[in-house]
């Protein structure tokens, strides 16, 4: 057989068939069958790339790993990429390095070597990138190194270390969860300490870790809590470990909680939540939480579902916990659960709410409505009765006071709202109806009441009636029952009848109707057929929310039901909204299905017919696959639909012929009177190429046809460049269309062209004013040519216009080599334009190896221009050797010393996260020098970074550094802000040292007690910062700013009550007046005005014989 005659058989063929068909041709060649081989052989040789591609595709039947490795040097963009794909699969060894070496792109090579590294193949990744990173270091190959065996790893751990990038390290947390963790606890052992580059390589690692080797992360985080780090920087790694590990994530978030300062609760494990690991805690660990963290668990209807997943022993540790030591205002679900069997138990319930009701109260002495739903009955209706008739802060605020009702059983709500109920204000009865049915979520066995209750009202005004519908629509499903339905039916008459109906009125009913269809169907199908015949509409959205399959199923015959009467009365809108909301559930309800298929065949419009096959096309696919031919044989205007076109040309290339021909098309959905180009929208590469040419020579004649508008020719052109198997020509010559958009689009397409022919009509763009757009389209085009003939390429580009030359010079920096570094060299000059310089300083960044690009650097940092001196602080820190850091420290050391303030703050800003090493220390030193810039805030940046860059052996030389400074007032005031912001609870061991060393010498500043005690509100316990304020008052240092201030300290203190008890007693009335101030702050919110707090403010600080006690003691008013 030839060429021509196994084309001509593989044309009338699906893609599918063809394949099997050439795979067959392989098995046959691979037999030794000699037509076979030379069809082979000649399809292997042909100009056009859809017959190569053909050969290619034979090596699944024949397994010829040598074909791949042709292929991989092919003209055509499509063959590479696919046999890029096959080398794992058919090359043995030996040919899968060759095959690696012939590979040009860099995305293709990626995936070559993740295909044999996936399939185990180290051994060729480790000869392959073994062999290439002998010859250098190439960020590329170094990037690509995780890939390998572990052994590869080892044997180049600095190359990583020092050139490998995000990505590097991303793929090695993925491939080597455990030799990364490894590597950064040992570098954190020896070093004992996390500098700023290990900080920034190891914190996008940190989570990945935590997923892929939760062992090896828990170990490292271990050993960085060690360091002092705090939990807020783990908190990604931390979330994930909560759930794998939490028993042991647990104590790792004690240790550090203890090993704190005090801080409020949750503390540390502020950063987690225990909901899904609860059950592998265990008593003692679940206690603790209760008692000192109760955050980190769900509280509220969220608490329940971690609560229940409990060991029955464990519920009784959790129980026993929050009755005798539960703190805050959390686990009102948890009264749920107590038993009150004896008077025992009762008291110690009782007391227990007590202390919670207290601690859960705002300022103003209430309990959101939402918090109180979850206590029990009996519990939520005595707190619904305080705010009702007992809270004086909601008198005055009868709509807030009134939402507390619908607490309350709706007998009981029934009598509280009566005055509303019957209230002249047709808003005030809708507001009140809403309070009194919402009850019924609570109070199950009063629907039937409230049903009644809204027949009874009949007659009332529309918005009367539809927040009655509202508030039963929004009921929990779980309380209407097959009983109810005769009077929810009622209501829903009731409704339909009225004359005022509206349609917000309506949407509230069909929402009703709609919950209840899975209570009874038939009754639900009888509803929403009646609600379409009355209104012309109905909706029937969120029927599939929450719908099981095997509800689905139970409901078929109420759906099919509907979808027959509606389908035959020409209801296609009801139809289709039907089968919308099904959700995935669709495919379970045959007859639904079947009544698209009958809107699909039958009815004229384009728009249902297009709807409902996207439906069949998602939910039944056999049926939609089936469905196509025979619509089309039909009637070709249905490949107007999106989903037909795409299902032709995805699965049925067999169908495409009559499609592609260049004539009118008539049907359902065309007059005939034009010609049709269909958007198949995906799939082309399926095609033949006969079957491209027929569909390029359409796209074309749009093109030409000057009345097109834009969007059809960027439909046109875009689809046009992507047929890989279709001439070329058909789009090149629109690179020089007289219409602007199209010119720009075709220029911008044609790197897209399979097999780089549009590469010569971009250098030719590159002479005139279509430069600025063929200059970035050569990129992609670049990417997939040999070095030699890009640098040649670059070479002959005119350089006239800065967007060019910008982009010339950045691709020489990408492509590497001596050549393209002497070309890149000769354009450093004074005359070269400014964005040029700065293209060339990017450029070189890639160059950092070699001496001449530190001398560019140098004198690009002198450079009068300081935006180009500050794009120096942009080179890529994270591939630096030990060496090249030290040049560039001592460039932005330079940059620092420039004397436009914007270059400095640009670089200041950055300076704290810049990822360098900076093992001479210089950086650190020149920034504690720029301390003392004039400007107060400049200063304040320097301290900053130099704050996060300090290790835990500089702390003398930063206080040093602040002690000097600070009589300078404007920098200390500037300075203690930063250093106010490093001082958390869980701040690293080194800042505190830093602040304590400040805090010392501000207290030996009688000028600075203001100052002094704002440092000291981060820094002093309880104990220590009450001794400090009497010491202050026995200096008579506590005058109006002073008191500010300390009153600021003792809001800020975390134990408020033990710092109260320290001064009430005192006999200077300011430390008495600070006292009554922590006991206001002991009484906030979570802690709540207990009886003793409130006697103390009655008995003690009322009474106080100073009017400065005294007098502010009276304007306490506890709720």
């Amino acid at each position: 057989m030839d060429t021509a005659s196994f084309l001509a058989e593989l044309e009338p063929k699906t893609h599918h068939d063809r394949v099997r068909r050439v795979v067959e041709l392989g098995r046959a060649a691979a037999r030794g069958d000699a037509d076979s081989k030379a069809l082979l052989g000649a399809l292997s040789g042909s100009a056009q790339p859809y017959e190569r591609l053909l050969a290619l595709v034979s090596v699944y039947g024949s397994g010829d790993g040598a074909r791949v490795v042709a292929a991989l040097s092919d003209r055509s963009r499509v063959v590479r990429q696919r046999a890029c794909g096959m080398v794992a699969r058919f090359c043995d060894d030996a040919q899968a390095l060759e095959a690696l070496g012939v590979i040009i792109e860099r995305r293709s090579l990626r995936r070559a070597v993740g295909d044999l590294a996936d399939r185990r193949r180290q051994r060729v990744v480790d000869a392959f990138l073994g062999a290439r990173l002998k010859q250098g270091r190439d960020p590329r190959f170094v990037d690509l190194l995780p890939f390998g065996s572990e052994a590869l790893l080892s044997a180049h751990r600095r190359d990583i270390d020092e050139a490998g990038g995000p990505l590097c390290l991303a793929r090695l947390g993925d491939k080597h969860p455990e030799v990364a963790a490894r590597w950064f606890g040992e570098a954190i052992a020896r070093f004992r300490s996390l500098d700023v580059r290990h900080r920034h390589r190891l914190a996008p690692l940190l989570v990945p870790l935590a997923r892929r080797a939760p062992d090896a992360a828990l170990r490292l985080l271990h050993a960085l809590f060690e360091l002092g780090e705090e939990p807020s920087f783990l908190q990604g790694p931390l979330r994930v470990l909560a759930v794998a590990r939490p028993a042991a994530t647990f104590d790792l978030l004690k240790a550090r909680h203890e090993s704190g300062r005090p801080a409020r609760p949750p503390g540390a494990f502020a950063v987690v939540r225990f909901d899904k690991g609860a059950p592998a805690l265990g008593a003692e660990r679940l206690e603790f939480l209760i008692r000192h963290a109760w955050g980190a668990l769900s509280d509220g209807k969220r608490g329940p579902r971690w609560f229940l997943r409990l060991r029955p022993d464990d519920q009784k540790a959790v129980l026993r916990a929050f009755l005798l030591g539960g703190r805050g205002g959390f686990g009102a679900f948890l009264f749920r659960y107590v038993s009150a069997d004896s008077a025992e138990e009762e008291g110690m319930r009782a007391r227990a709410f007590e202390r919670w009701s207290c601690a859960a109260q705002a300022t103003d002495g209430t309990i959101a409505p939402e918090v109180l739903e979850v206590l029990p009955r009996d519990l939520r209706e005595r707190e619904a009765r305080r705010h009702l008739f007992s809270c004086p802060s909601l008198v005055s605020r009868p709509d807030r006071r009134m939402t507390y009702a619908r607490l309350l059983s709706f007998a009981e709500a029934r009598d509280v709202l009566a005055p509303l109920l019957g209230h002249p204000e047709g808003e005030e009865r809708a507001k009140a109806q809403g309070l009194l049915l919402a009850t019924v979520a609570h109070d199950r066995g009063a629907l039937a009441d409230a049903l009644a209750n809204v027949r009874a009202r009949k007659f009332e005004q529309d918005p009367v009636r539809r927040a009655m519908l509202a508030a039963l629509a929004a009921l929990p499903i779980a309380r209407f029952g097959p009983e109810h339905l005769e009077a929810v039916g009622a209501v829903a008459q009731d409704a339909l009848d009225a004359a005022d109906l509206s349609q917000a009125t309506a949407s509230a009913m069909e929402r009703l109707v709609v919950r209840l269809f899975r209570v009874d169907g038939a009754w639900g199908a009888r509803w929403l057929a009646k609600i379409l015949a009355v209104r012309g509409s109905v909706s029937t959205a969120g029927l599939g929310d929450g719908l099981t399959r095997a509800e689905a199923e139970r409901l078929t015959p109420a759906l099919a039901q509907l979808a027959d009467a509606w389908a035959t009365k020409e209801r296609a809108g009801a139809v289709l909204l039907l089968a919308q909301s099904l959700g995935v559930r669709l495919e379970v309800v045959p007859p639904l299905l079947e009544a698209l298929e009958r809107l699909a065949r039958e009815l004229p419009f384009a728009g249902v017919a297009a709807a409902a096959l996207g439906l069949l096309s998602a939910h039944d696919r056999p049926r939609f696959a089936r469905l196509v031919p025979e619509l089309l044989r039909e009637d070709a205007s249905f490949v107007l639909v999106g989903a037909v076109a795409r299902h032709v040309s995805l699965k049925r290339q067999d169908l495409l012929g009559p499609l592609l021909e260049s004539r009118p098309m008539t049907g359902r959905f065309a007059t005939g009177r034009t010609h049709w180009v269909i958007d198949f929208g995906a799939g082309h590469g399926r095609w033949t190429a006969r079957q491209q040419a027929l569909y390029a020579a359409a796209l074309r004649a749009l093109l030409e046809d000057e009345t097109r508008d834009v969007p059809t020719l960027r439909f046109a052109v875009a689809t046009l460049v992507r047929l890989a198997y279709a001439d070329a020509s058909a789009i090149t010559p629109f690179a020089a269309d007289p219409r602007p958009p199209l010119r720009e689009m075709a220029v911008r397409g044609l790197p897209w062209l399979d097999g780089g022919q549009g590469v010569p009509v971009l250098i030719e763009c590159l002479g005139d004013d279509r430069a600025r757009w063929a200059i970035y389209a050569l990129r992609k085009a670049f990417a997939e040519m040999t070095r030699e003939r890009v640098l040649a390429e670059l070479r002959a580009v005119p350089t006239t216009r800065v967007t060019v030359a910008k982009e010339v010079v950045r691709l020489l920096g990408e492509l590497g080599g001596d050549d393209a570094y002497r070309d890149l060299l000769r354009l450093d000059g004074p005359k070269t334009h400014r964005d040029v310089r700065i293209a060339l300083l990017r450029a070189l960044w890639d160059h950092l190896d070699r001496p001449e690009t530190w001398d560019v650097f140098g004198r690009a940092v002198q450079d009068r221009d300081w935006i180009v001196a500050s794009k120096l602080a942009d080179i890529p820190l994270g591939r630096l050797s030990t060496e090249a850091e030290q040049r560039v420290v001592g460039l932005l050391a330079a940059i620092l010393g420039r004397p436009e303030p914007e270059a400095r703050l640009d670089l200041l800003r950055r300076a704290a996260h810049l990822p360098l090493r900076d093992e001479q220390r210089a950086l650190f030193q020149r920034l504690l020098g720029h301390m003392e810039a004039a400007a107060p805030e400049e200063a304040a940046e320097a301290l900053a970074a130099g704050l996060a860059r300090m290790q835990p052996g500089e702390v003398a030389a930063v206080v040093r550094r602040l002690e000097e400074l600070s009589p300078r007032r404007r920098h200390l005031v500037a300075f203690l802000p930063v250093l106010h912001a490093r001082l958390g609870a869980y701040a690293a061991r080194h800042h505190v040292a830093v602040g304590e060393g400040v805090l010392a010498a501000l207290k030996a500043d009688a000028l600075a007690v203001p100052q002094y005690l704002g440092l000291a509100e981060r820094l002093l316990q309880w104990r220590e910062l009450a001794q400090a304020l009497s010491e202050l008052g026995e200096r008579d240092l506590l005058h109006h700013d002073a008191m500010v201030a300390a009153m600021s300290a003792v809001r800020a203190c975390v134990h408020p009550s033990l710092l109260e008890e320290q001064l009430r007693e005192r006999r200077d009335p300011r430390l008495r007046r600070l006292a009554l101030e922590a006991l206001v702050q002991a009484a906030s919110p979570k802690n709540g005005w207990t009886e003793d707090r409130r006697a103390l403010l009655a008995e003690r600080y009322r009474k106080d014989p100073s009017p400065a006690v005294a007098g502010a003691a009276s304007f306490v008013t506890p709720p």
